[in-house]
């Protein structure tokens, strides 16, 4: 992977937009970007992959095929239809989208409603999976604990809902300079955003509907499968200890995020893959050299379309996040590393 980023001296393209038509006609939105080991993202609620762009580009030239995945009813890939009020048909739509592509082992990395997807993804398919990488996910006994009770206790739910809308203004305004960017990474999907959007209710039903996460986090950790769990310890909408309950239920590397909301990624493009940089020279590192099958491209399968869509590159980014991260080691929560400042994105 670093041979790869450092090889690397053509300009850095963006994210490119894709639509596939799956085996049973479902069609599928997908950005894709980089060369390398594939990084298969899933994206939170009401969001698509083209609005992560900034991020995932800089992530491309860390020595990554990034592929991120618009959701059902999300961003350009189609509604589920009754479908959509059960969880196991969005992780099974990932498993699919998987299959067409060519994709023997991938890092899986999801964000909020996506970090859930790509862990359910990896207890179905551990062979598959080299690393998993939920941020400020929707996971755990914790959280299913408090769902499960917002359906006795009145107003818990909408609390729940209020918070997440509060958490999403703040960083609104945080991000606020770079809204004309955000807006023009949206704008190509905003027709079929539109038509998706009788379909988002049902992916939330569907969200806080599931229930037993905390056994898939320990069924990834009974079969060793790497995972590390990055949580912002001031997240409204899916709270801290929800997070450091499912990284103990994993066994996982917990990386907290220091005084950062939600959607923290989508304030500074710099910082997840600076974290990513720095995960690359410890646990991430570790478990693609030690789960890999053999080289990059044993990674995909014969012609596959993963790589045939497209095979723009990616040059390394100098980095300078803004936000500053711990990360705990799963054998020893009291070894803490702190991260944060200028670091080099390759």
């Amino acid at each position: 992977m670093r041979a790869l980023a450092d090889a690397v001296e053509t300009k850095p393209p963006r994210l490119r937009r894709r639509e596939v038509i799956l085996a049973d006609g479902h069609r599928v939105g997908l950005s894709m970007c980089g060369e390398g080991v594939p990084l298969v993202v899933v994206h939170g609620i009401m969001a698509e992959g083209m609005l992560y762009a900034r991020t995932l580009r800089r992530i491309a030239g860390l020595g990554f095929r990034v592929i991120a995945v618009d959701s059902a009813g999300h961003g350009r890939t189609a509604p589920l239809g009754a479908g959509g009020f059960r969880w196991r048909s969005y992780v099974d739509l990932h498993r699919r989208v998987l299959d067409h592509l060519g994709i023997e082992q991938a890092v899986l990395l999801g964000h909020s409603m996506g970090g859930r997807i790509v862990v359910d993804v990896a207890a179905a398919e551990v062979d598959r999976v080299l690393a998993v990488i939920p941020t400020n996910a929707a996971i755990g006994g914790g959280f299913d604990r408090f769902t499960r009770l917002g359906r006795y206790v009145p107003g818990l739910l909408p609390l729940g809902i209020g918070l997440l809308g509060v958490d999403i203004a703040s960083t609104v305004v945080r991000a606020r300079r770079d809204a004309g960017a955000l807006a023009r990474l949206a704008a190509p999907s905003l027709g079929d955003r539109v038509r998706a959007l009788p379909s988002l209710p049902a992916a939330f039903v569907a969200t806080i509907g599931n229930q037993g996460s905390d056994a898939r986090l320990r069924s990834l950790r009974d079969e060793g499968v790497p995972v590390i769990v990055v949580h912002s310890n001031r997240d409204l909408a899916i709270w801290y200890p929800f997070a450091r309950g499912a990284a103990a239920a994993a066994g996982a590397t917990l990386v907290t995020v220091e005084g950062a909301g939600h959607s923290w990624m989508l304030e500074d493009p710099d910082s997840l893959p600076a974290m990513l940089a720095q995960l690359l020279d410890g646990p991430l590192g570790e478990a693609i050299d030690g789960r890999a099958r053999g080289s990059i491209d044993d990674m995909f399968g014969p012609d596959a379309l993963a790589r045939s869509l497209d095979r723009p590159r990616s040059r390394p980014y100098r980095l300078k996040p803004r936000h500053r991260w711990q990360v705990e080691a799963a054998s020893d929560r009291n070894s803490v590393l702190t991260a944060g400042g200028d670091q080099q994105g390759a």
